[in-house]
């Protein structure tokens, strides 16, 4: 293994954990404040002020980090079927040509989702005093995520260093 190699399998693990985190934190704080809003309202019969508001943003979060995360781990919605029976190098130009067009969609994600996110300035939610950049913010970050992934596994497929059935969801590559 090349210098380049360790660099990027080392970036490519620390990058996975912290997409761990994330996606883990986001899941369990929006399950936690689902339930306590649930709990305030039926059981204490005093409802949060923050009860949509709040959870809606954080599902739009998970939603672009999530979408990241899963590209990362090769499980986003593919016609994998379809591309086990192709010869090798069909196989290799078609999950070429299918990390351009996912590149491409994340690179405007996060452009456009920059834009979209830079319109809100300085404004916060309404219910709670945290800024709306904060939650739109998971777009462009998603997006770049995206973009940057595709781009490193383009190199690789490009360069023979990745086989393109290793990018299919059941390979534990």
């Amino acid at each position: 293994m090349d210098r380049l190699d360790t660099v990027i399998d080392t970036a490519d693990r620390w990058l996975g954990a912290v997409l761990d985190v994330m996606v883990i934190t986001l899941a369990g704080l929006l399950l936690l404040l689902l339930n306590w809003a649930v709990f305030a309202r039926f059981i204490l019969n005093d409802s949060v002020s923050w009860g949509e508001e709040l959870p809606a943003h954080l599902l739009a979060m998970l939603t672009f980090i999530g979408a990241a995360y899963l590209t990362r781990t090769n499980e986003h919605l593919g016609f994998d079927a379809v591309l086990r029976v192709m010869p090798p190098g069909m196989q290799r130009w078609v999950t070429a040509l299918n990390l351009v067009l996912m590149g491409a969609f994340g690179a405007m994600l996060a452009w456009y989702g920059g834009i979209a996110a830079a319109s809100f300035g300085a404004r916060s939610l309404i219910s709670v005093d945290l800024p709306m950049m904060l939650f739109r913010g998971a777009m462009p970050l998603g997006g770049a995520l995206i973009a940057l992934f595709c781009a490193v596994r383009l190199a690789g497929i490009v360069t023979g260093r990745i086989d393109p059935l290793d990018l299919l969801p059941e390979s534990d590559a």
